[in-house]
């Protein structure tokens, strides 16, 4: 068709390259290259310690976070703090890129995990963890409403923001109680009623869960 046609005018033209390894991608790999996708695999193989199901058909979550409104927790893979992983490098080039290829992989790795666990219907709305406003700024977007944006429009849902980020140190700098202290948010104006409502809250990496609950208890 003309829009194939296009497609791939398009794809030949922007010469992408493969986020983790950096080589040329062929024209049905999709931000990764098949020799990543293979190591890829694997690390999407490790299972959950609790349900010993792959942590795209978990949904285990801890005491900490379904004190304060999470109840499940849908993910994809486990962030090993390494460098030069293909997982990791999705996340990066998610975070510092707007390339449309890594954003539309990752919506259909988390949509994947998602329909393990949910049924998605006319009460979810979909909502993230909001990017700091400095770090928008520098990169030129805010990932997580990237991907959940793109989410809602996956599932025909609704995506609402009634959240700004208050803190200006990032969250990677701090540990322990620091982490939870300096997850600061505020509603930034009169939110809807979201009563009977189920709300996904989307973020990139959920380590202590801090942004996380922020967010919820508000």
């Amino acid at each position: 068709s003309f829009k194939t046609i296009i497609d791939a005018i398009l794809f030949y033209a922007s010469c992408p390259k493969c986020v983790s390894c950096q080589d040329r991608l062929l024209r049905h790999e999709k931000a990764i290259c098949d020799k990543c996708m293979t190591e890829y695999l694997e690390i999407k193989k490790r299972n959950c310690s609790i349900c010993a199901r792959t942590l795209d058909k978990c949904t285990c979550t801890n005491r900490y976070l379904d004190n304060y409104y999470v109840h499940k927790l849908i993910k994809v893979y486990r962030y090993i703090k390494r460098e030069s992983l293909p997982s990791n490098d999705l996340i990066y080039s998610l975070k510092r890129s707007n390339r449309k290829d890594v954003l539309n992989f990752l919506r259909d790795e988390l949509s994947a995990a998602i329909d393990n666990s949910l049924t998605i219907d006319e009460s979810i709305i979909f909502t993230n963890v909001p990017r700091r406003k400095h770090e928008a700024k520098k990169y030129g977007l805010d990932h997580a409403a990237a991907l959940s944006r793109s989410l809602a429009k996956h599932y025909s849902a609704k995506y609402y923001q009634p959240i700004i980020a208050k803190s200006k140190k990032p969250q990677k700098k701090t540990v322990g109680a620091e982490r939870i202290e300096n997850a600061k948010f505020k509603i930034k104006r009169k939110p809807k009623t979201l009563e009977g409502k189920t709300v996904i809250i989307v973020d990139d990496v959920v380590t202590t869960g801090a942004s996380m609950v922020a967010c919820a208890k508000l």
